[in-house]
């Protein structure tokens, strides 16, 4: 039978355990990741602006659209009568 060297190491032999030894390494780590994630918020509220200016830009086009329509079959029927 083998036994898993992996269960019977000693916490002393971790080389994940953090000690006074690894504890800067860890939280700049840790501050890394939230820095990663801050772009990541960042980036994803820059997109959800862009989406809306361009949501807003298509209404104005539409509402432009319409209004132009609207003034070129009142032109048609004055021009008719």
């Amino acid at each position: 039978m083998n036994p898993n060297t992996h269960a019977l190491r000693s916490a002393h032999e971790d080389s994940f355990v953090i000690n006074e030894a690894t504890r800067h390494h860890y939280y700049s780590t840790m501050q890394a990741e939230v820095y990663d994630e801050d772009m990541l918020d960042a980036a994803l509220n820059r997109r959800q602006a862009r989406a809306m200016v361009a949501k807003r830009d298509h209404r104005r086009v539409g509402v432009w659209l319409a209004v132009l329509s609207v003034c070129a079959l009142a032109g048609l029927l004055w021009a008719l009568n």
